[in-house]
């Protein structure tokens, strides 16, 4: 202590017979008898990304599970995000979205219609985009064009 150092010495009463300060007392003794926690808090801003791939891989997995998904074999991987020619207008982006679902009204009619699936008649195969553009060896000259 510096030479001069005044000390004042000040009595404070307890919290006996104070209501409502007792009760405080005694719930802070019984805290101390328990196990310490170590609660850390964590920024929203740092746990977001931790957050975001975590969700992001349950969504993979639950993709690759699908049965029978078309757009599974057009997306495989979720994050990969489509690219579209910005030289596209809205009508041109419409007919390359409608292509890659496999949705156009040659292969969806008969179920707006309620008719029966459509087949190929040289193939006997199931009438879809997939197959018109990739499959069937009747449109294997306008595929080459």
């Amino acid at each position: 202590m510096a030479p001069r150092t005044k000390v004042v010495l000040v009595c404070i009463p307890s919290h006996v017979g104070i209501p409502g300060n007792e009760k405080v007392d005694e719930l802070a003794k019984l805290a101390l008898n328990q196990e310490i926690h170590d609660n850390k808090h964590v920024i929203w801003s740092d746990l977001k990304l931790k957050v975001n791939t975590h969700l992001e891989q349950l969504w993979q997995t639950d993709w690759d599970t699908e049965v029978d998904n078309k757009l599974h074999e057009i997306r495989p991987n979720l994050k990969e995000r489509l690219v579209y020619d910005e030289r596209l207008n809205r009508n041109q982006e419409t007919v390359v979205s409608r292509l890659r679902i496999g949705h156009s009204w040659i292969t969806h009619k008969y179920l707006l219609k309620g008719e029966q699936q459509p087949y190929c008649t040289a193939c006997e195969c199931p009438f879809t985009v997939k197959y018109i553009l990739v499959e069937c060896a009747d449109f294997l000259l306008s595929r080459q064009k």
